[in-house]
């Protein structure tokens, strides 16, 4: 009996033609798709695999919202993974980072690999990416036998990276390739053998197989509103409209894990953010910080205050994504907090 994969089709750049130098979905179906390219099925072949497919949605991944997320996440929910060996979703690089870490925070205990596949042009194009990608993900769901949310990525190097799903940052634009938080990718597939990065900071395939979820079964629709800050020079808090309509604010730091909080009164500090956001009960997350390292004065300088919450060692993706599950799974703010900072659902703490 063949082994089945179920590959769910998003759209994104994987799926576009170039028409008239507009990169379009609307001639997907009507010319070559991933399915027709020799080197996918002679590598089906080799490894006696078929495909079921599903399109629960086909968009440009730009236009991904939470509604479009919702119905993927219905689409996922439905499914009998015991009837395959892994599952390839296909998706734009644009917003690729924010669904792997939501997928990777409701998926990652399902018993198979979860492997998420973009391109980097559409997949005639011969600078494009996409069939190495989807090919790795065949190799990899093939070859290793691991539970979890995975993004397989060639990079600008040509080497073929795999990273935990929970902890992808947003594509580097300037050198067009994904990074895991902290540098710190799972491994790679050379030769269509996978290579795990032997970093001390990485989960074992023991580790990963053994993991259990520490959410109760319940499917979730994502329905807040979280907003994300990155910091810059001469942002002003005081121009932020905020209001009831808010569930959270999850806030970036500079690279030191920083932000601007001078002792003087200004509308640029990040106290004036948290003074707007007692006004209305909204919670503050704070990322990337280190819980290691030593604080500087401006983390010093920052209001005590109970709706300041720092989460050490994840992401701002991972963080945001975090947020937005948690925001949907409890009511109570104590175990939501408790959820959002302490828990580590696939590994996405890097310390």
């Amino acid at each position: 009996m063949k082994k089945k994969i179920l590959v769910v089709e998003t759209g994104g750049t994987f799926a576009t033609s170039s028409t008239g130098n507009v990169r379009t979905l609307e001639n997907y179906d009507a010319g070559k798709t991933i399915f027709d390219y020799e080197s996918v099925k002679e590598k089906c072949a080799d490894c006696d695999i078929e495909f079921d497919r599903i399109r629960p949605i086909f968009i440009l991944s730009e236009n991904m919202t939470f509604e479009l997320l919702n119905k993927l996440l219905k689409a996922l929910y439905e499914i009998d993974y015991s009837n395959y060996i892994g599952v390839i979703i296909s998706h734009g690089t644009d917003t690729l980072a924010y669904t792997a870490n939501i997928l990777s925070m409701l998926f990652s205990h399902k018993g198979i690999p979860f492997v998420m596949v973009s391109s980097n042009h559409p997949l005639d194009d011969p600078r494009a990416n996409g069939v190495d990608n989807f090919i790795g993900a065949l190799d990899f769901i093939s070859g290793v036998k691991l539970q979890g949310v995975f993004v397989i990525y060639k990079d600008h190097e040509g080497v073929l990276e795999v990273h935990l799903g929970s902890r992808i940052k947003q594509m580097n634009q300037i050198i067009d390739s994904y990074e895991s938080f902290k540098n710190v990718n799972f491994g790679e597939l050379a030769g269509g053998n996978f290579v795990i990065n032997e970093d001390k900071r990485n989960p074992t395939v023991e580790d990963i197989n053994n993991a259990q979820n520490p959410i109760k079964s319940k499917n979730i629709s994502l329905t807040k509103t979280i907003m994300i800050i990155h910091p810059y020079v001469g942002l002003r808090f005081d121009l932020f409209n905020l209001n009831e309509n808010l569930s959270a604010v999850v806030y970036g730091v500079y690279h030191s894990g920083t932000f601007c909080a001078p002792e003087f009164d200004s509308h640029n500090s990040i106290n004036r953010l948290v003074d707007k956001l007692k006004e209305f009960d909204i919670p503050l997350y704070i990322s990337e910080i280190s819980s290691g390292s030593d604080k500087y004065a401006s983390a010093v300088s920052l209001k005590n205050d109970n709706v300041v919450n720092i989460a050490y060692d994840t992401s701002i993706e991972n963080l945001y994504s975090k947020a937005a599950v948690a925001f949907d799974l409890f009511d109570n703010a104590e175990a939501r907090n408790n959820f959002i900072k302490s828990t580590n659902i696939f590994f996405e703490k890097v310390v």
